[in-house]
């Protein structure tokens, strides 16, 4: 009984930790993103020159949080998912508490220097850092140590969207944690104070709200959410071959070009972009919710769609910390557009929510790429805060993630896993 007492603290004090460094990073985070916007506005009447200051500066941000990170803590790179998936599968041993410090800084810099990636990868990671350290301290078993790791990661992506249900699915269907009352209570546990801490002292710091009141769409309109999985599916089997790909292009390159350099050549070039399209480098929620808010025109998914893949790849393939959740939030409400323009000008009468379009599509992109539908439909509905688009959102989740599996497409962090496996073995 005492132990069982002991793993439930455990998983509380997992939750204020995971709380706590969420909130440190959300404030560093937006800080950082606060004063490139700053920079951009004071910039912008120097012309040219002020062009160049920007793409200096954000160069430099993200060529320190590369060299930091292949410097100091390798492992720090990425969304780490894949890290706490082969830790709680015994694949791994622990990473050094020191990937924290590297984690929360380089993602402050690297996010904010205008790396086209979501803050969930270090507070995942994060997360489930700190609930292992406080399983040691606590006595607890091995087994029990690996629990409360998984417990951890799930309250750190809580901690990045305000969504406790999600967190506590993402640790059982795409950690693939037993599905015991252990691990699902203690997450959730874990999740829902991480969430609070998180309200309490920021507010809310993933809103995607959605304009006006959305009604459950009429069954018709599931012909065309279903078009927008087979889409998803497609493009998340597209997305997840050509960041493998890259990885293997980034990696020779790195053999024969010093990271730092890398990492600045694409800071300046994501400083560019910030230069035209001010809201699109950076974490990608903010972005998101303008198409969600009806603020992006149909016609500019032809350029936002593959910007957005592109940069999301480049970003995560130079070897910075940051995941990549939150910019398919970007590429899936892009295809939902895109969608909803295509099926509006052939069925007028017949268009269906735009809003419904775009969050079905990102949840399709979602399952597509992570291969866990239901993690991604209810990460959406919490964070739309709308229960009408349960249907339509699984729906399209469902059709995804069976067109990635025919494609014989594999999910992204089981690719990436193998890649880590690799390296050591070669190592």
């Amino acid at each position: 009984m005492e132990g069982k007492r002991t793993f439930w603290r455990a998983a509380l004090g997992a939750g204020l930790l995971a709380g706590g460094l969420a909130v440190a990073f959300h404030a560093g985070l937006d800080a950082a993103l606060a004063e490139r916007e700053r920079l951009t506005a004071w910039a912008r009447p120097l012309g040219p020159t002020g062009a160049v200051l920007l793409m200096s500066v954000c160069g430099a941000a993200v060529g320190l949080a590369v060299w930091l990170t292949g410097r100091l803590a390798p492992q720090a790179a990425g969304s780490g998912i894949q890290h706490v998936e082969g830790v709680v599968r015994g694949l791994f041993p622990i990473w050094p508490l020191s990937i924290v410090v590297v984690k929360f800084v380089g993602g402050i810099l690297g996010i904010g220097g205008g790396l086209v990636l979501g803050r969930e990868g270090p507070t995942v990671q994060m997360g489930a850092s700190f609930a292992h350290r406080l399983a040691l301290r606590l006595g607890l078993s091995d087994a029990d140590r690996r629990i409360l790791l998984a417990v951890g990661a799930g309250a750190g992506l809580t901690g990045a969207f305000n969504a406790p249900l999600a967190g506590t699915l993402f640790v059982v269907e795409e950690l693939k944690c037993p599905f015991q009352p252990a691990i699902y209570l203690g997450t959730l546990l874990a999740s829902v104070v991480t969430d609070v801490c998180v309200r309490y002292c920021l507010g809310p710091v993933a809103d995607l709200a959605l304009p006006g009141q959305i009604l459950a769409p009429p069954l018709f309109d599931l012909v065309p959410v279903m078009l927008v999985g087979v889409l998803g599916g497609v493009l998340g089997a597209l997305f997840n071959a050509s960041l493998m790909t890259t990885f293997t292009v980034v990696d020779r390159w790195k053999e024969r070009v010093p990271s730092l350099a890398l990492g600045l050549a694409l800071g300046a070039v994501l400083g560019g972009v910030a230069w035209f399209v001010p809201a699109l480098p950076g974490g990608g929620v903010t972005f998101a919710s303008r198409v969600l808010d009806g603020d992006i025109a149909t016609t500019t998914v032809g350029w936002l769609l593959p910007l957005s893949f592109v940069l999301t790849i480049a970003s995560y393939t130079i070897g910075a910390p940051g995941g990549i959740f939150a910019p398919l939030l970007v590429i899936g409400a892009a295809l939902g557009l895109a969608v909803h323009g295509g099926w509006h000008a052939a069925f007028p009468s017949r268009a269906g929510s735009m809003p419904v379009f775009a969050a079905a599509g990102m949840a399709s992109l979602f399952a597509g790429i992570v291969r866990s539908p239901f993690t991604g439909a209810v990460l959406l509905v919490e964070m739309t805060g709308s229960y009408a688009l349960v249907l339509p959102l699984v729906a399209a989740s469902l059709v995804a993630h069976a067109v990635a599996g025919a494609t014989g497409s594999r999910p992204i962090y089981e690719s990436l896993l193998d890649r880590e496996l690799e390296r050591q073995r070669g190592s």
